[in-house]
C-alpha cells in the first residue's frame, strides 16, 4: 500500500511538472477571478429567491444566464479554433466589474424594475462567462499527450481551491461586521477589483490567433456557423453522444449542489456562516482532482464515471434522509463534492479522448453547450419541483436519473475511440 501511494505521489509530481507554464498561468488567472466570484456564488440561488419570492422563478432566472451561454456556445466555439484565444479570455474579465454592479442594483429596487434587472444581470452575466470555452479550448491544444486529465485535474483542483477559500471569507463578515443572509449583495464587492486583476495575470500569456474581427467574419460567412458544428457533432458517433450526455448530467449535479443546497440549507435554518462552512467542506474533495484524474487515466475514465453516478445518487438520498441529523447532513453534501470532484476530470478527460485535436475548439464549444442546457433545464426543473412539492423531492427524482446514467454509462465500455 506505501508503495503504491509512493508511486502515485511521484507520477502526480512528474505530471505537474510537465504542465506547461502558459497553463500553469492560466489556472493562477482562474483562481484570482474564482475567488471573487467564488464569495457571492453559494449565495447566488438565495440571492435571486430573495428578489423573486419563489423557487420556480429562481430557477428560470438562475438557469437564464446559461440559456444564453447555449445560443452562443457554437459559434464561440467555432470562433475559438481561430481568434487569439488569450486575449478573447481576459478581455471578457473586464466585464466582470459591470454584472456586479447590475446584481448589486437588484437590492436597490424592486417590481418590475428589478424584474428586469435580473434580465439584464443574467444575460450579461451569460455572454462573459463564455470565456470557459477558448480556456479550455487553450489548455486541450496544450496539454501533453496522455495526461488530459491529468492537467485539467489540476485546473480544476485550482479553481475549486478558490471555492474552498472565498466563502470562508464570509465568517469574519459575518461575526465582525454585521453580514447576513439580508445584506448579501454586500458580497458583491469582490467580484469588482478580483476579475481585474486576473486578466492582468492571463494578457501575459502569449498565444497566437486572428484578429476577433477576421475570425468573425470566418465562422459566419464561411462556417455557417450552426451548420459546421453539427456536422461536427454527427462525426463523433454514439458513444460521442454518451460522453455529453455524461457531461449533462455530471453538469446537473453541480447544479444541484451550488442552487438547490443552499436553498434546503435555509429550510433549515442554516445562516451565512453554516452555508459558508458547508459550501466550502464540500468543495474541499476538489483539492483532490489531481488524484482522481490520475486514477482516471490509470484505471478507466468511463470505470470511474459509472461508479460516481452511482455514488451520487445515494448521497442524493442520504442529503434529505439524513438532513435532521447536521454532521450526517453536512457529510452528505461532502460525499456528493467528492463524487464531483472524481467526475469532472474524468468526463473532460473523456471529451478530449475522443475529440480529434484540430476541432478542440468546436467540441469544448458543443461540450459548454451541453453543459449549459443542463444547468437550465435542471435549474429550471428543480425550481418548478420544489415550488410544487418540495425541497426534498428533486433530490430523489435526480437520483433515480443518476442510477441509470450508471447504467448506461458503464454499457459503453470498450466502445470509446481516442482521438487522432
Amino acid at each position: 500500500m506505501h508503495h503504491r501511494f509512493g508511486f502515485l505521489y511521484t507520477r502526480v509530481h512528474r505530471d505537474f511538472s510537465s504542465v506547461p507554464r502558459d497553463i500553469k498561468v492560466l489556472i493562477l488567472g482562474f483562481f484570482v477571478y474564482m475567488v471573487g466570484w467564488g464569495v457571492f456564488d453559494p449565495f447566488l440561488s438565495i440571492y435571486l429567491h430573495q428578489t423573486v419570492g419563489n423557487y420556480a422563478l429562481a430557477g428560470f432566472f438562475y438557469g437564464f444566464t446559461f440559456l444564453i451561454g447555449f445560443f452562443l456556445s457554437v459559434p464561440v466555439g467555432d470562433l475559438s479554433d481561430k481568434v487569439n484565444k488569450i486575449s478573447y479570455v481576459w478581455k471578457s474579465m473586464l466585464f466582470y466589474p459591470v454584472v456586479a454592479l447590475l446584481y448589486f442594483s437588484l437590492s436597490l429596487f424592486s417590481g418590475a424594475i428589478s424584474v428586469l434587472l435580473v434580465f439584464a444581470a443574467r444575460a450579461l452575466h451569460g455572454a462573459a462567462r463564455l470565456f470557459w470555452i477558448p480556456a479550455e479550448g487553450f489548455i486541450r491544444e496544450q496539454s501533453p499527450k496522455g495526461e488530459t486529465s491529468a492537467v485539467f485535474g489540476l485546473h480544476i483542483t485550482f479553481y475549486r481551491l478558490a471555492y474552498v477559500i472565498a466563502p470562508l471569507f464570509t465568517i469574519p463578515l459575518a461575526l465582525f461586521f454585521g453580514f447576513g443572509l439580508h445584506n448579501l449583495e454586500m458580497l458583491l464587492l469582490f467580484l469588482i477589483p478580483l476579475p481585474i486583476v486576473s486578466a492582468a495575470i492571463i494578457s501575459r500569456i502569449k498565444d497566437e490567433g486572428k484578429p476577433i474581427g477576421v475570425a468573425t467574419d470566418e465562422v459566419i460567412e464561411k462556417d455557417g456557423v450552426f451548420s459546421k458544428e453539427l456536422a461536427d457533432l454527427r462525426a463523433i458517433g454514439s458513444a460521442g453522444y454518451l460522453t455529453l450526455l455524461m457531461g449533462f448530467f455530471m453538469r446537473s449535479i453541480l447544479i444541484i449542489s451550488l442552487f438547490l443546497i443552499p436553498l434546503y440549507a435555509v429550510s433549515l435554518n442554516y445562516g451565512i456562516v453554516e452555508i459558508a462552512l458547508l459550501v466550502a467542506f464540500a468543495n474541499a474533495p476538489y483539492l483532490l482532482s489531481f488524484f482522481f484524474a490520475e486514477l482516471a487515466d490509470s484505471f478507466g475514465k468511463i470505470n470511474l464515471i459509472a461508479v460516481g453516478f452511482a455514488l451520487a445518487a445515494l448521497f442524493m438520498v442520504a442529503i434529505v434522509v439524513l438532513s435532521n441529523a447536521e454532521i450526517a447532513f453536512f457529510l452528505a453534501v461532502v460525499g456528493l463534492g467528492f463524487i464531483l470532484a472524481m467526475l469532472q476530470p474524468a468526463v473532460n478527460g473523456l471529451i478530449t479522448d475522443i475529440t480529434p485535436r484540430v476541432q478542440d475548439g468546436e467540441m469544448t464549444g458543443l461540450l459548454n453547450s451541453v453543459l449549459c442546457i443542463s444547468s437550465f433545464s435542471t435549474a429550471l426543473l428543480l425550481g418548478f419541483l420544489s415550488d410544487a412539492f418540495s425541497l426534498q423531492l428533486p433530490f430523489f427524482v435526480f437520483a433515480v436519473l443518476l442510477l441509470a446514467m450508471a447504467f448506461v454509462t458503464y454499457s459503453i465500455k470498450g466502445k470509446v475511440v481516442v482521438r487522432i
